[in-house]
């Protein structure tokens, strides 16, 4: 706004929550095109009406899928070599309410849905809730059985590390913890144990 403007000649403008007309300020300088509603509660009201809204229309259609969902006819976009769209009918009857659902949109959301399943069967493996009851075993260096448990050893003259299971410790270590006489090559290295075991 210009200086030296008098406040009888400021513009104003129609609040659309109450109605009433409301002059220009100067903390509106910038977004005066912008302004819609005269004050903070005016404003604030406009939104409750807005979300209030929304409520209603979501109730609707939830009244309407339960009253029967059959009667809706639905339309896909579909492009064709010329580029324009057009709309195909999917429904069998239709009603005086048809709804658009793109189809992007649709398989947008098949594969949310198929990707917050396969992050909860994780999610239920790895707290042992899982359906596979082998999921994070591994396989014992001996015998390639495949456990929930494997001791960490040396079993033979080279020294390598081996993780073996609880029957093929048996063997190499004469059942002790430190090893004994007749297994002068056994090395005891510790503990492995599978997180992701079903109990």
């Amino acid at each position: 706004m210009p200086r030296g403007v008098k406040k009888e000649n400021l513009p104003t403008k129609i609040c659309v929550t109450c109605g009433r007309s409301f002059n220009w300020r100067k903390k509106w300088e910038r977004v005066w095109d912008e302004v819609t509603t005269c004050s903070k509660s005016c404003n604030k009201k406009r939104k409750e009406n807005k979300t209030a809204a929304k409520h209603n229309d979501a109730d609707v259609m939830n009244d309407l899928d339960k009253e029967g969902a059959s009667e809706i006819t639905f339309f896909e976009t579909m492009p064709t070599e010329d580029g324009v769209l057009f709309e195909s009918d999917t429904g069998s009857n239709s009603t005086s309410l048809p709804m658009t659902i793109d189809v992007k949109a649709q398989h947008k959301m098949e594969r949310k849905s198929a990707k917050k399943a396969m992050k909860a069967a994780r999610r239920a493996q790895r707290e042992g809730r899982g359906v596979d009851p082998t999921a994070g075993q591994k396989q014992c260096s001996l015998c390639q059985k495949s456990v929930n448990l494997l001791i960490r050893c040396t079993v033979d003259e080279s020294g390598a590390w081996k993780m073996v299971c609880g029957k093929c410790w048996n063997d190499v270590s004469g059942g002790v913890v430190d090893g004994d006489d007749q297994h002068p090559h056994y090395r005891y290295g510790g503990l492995w144990k599978n997180r992701r075991a079903v109990k």
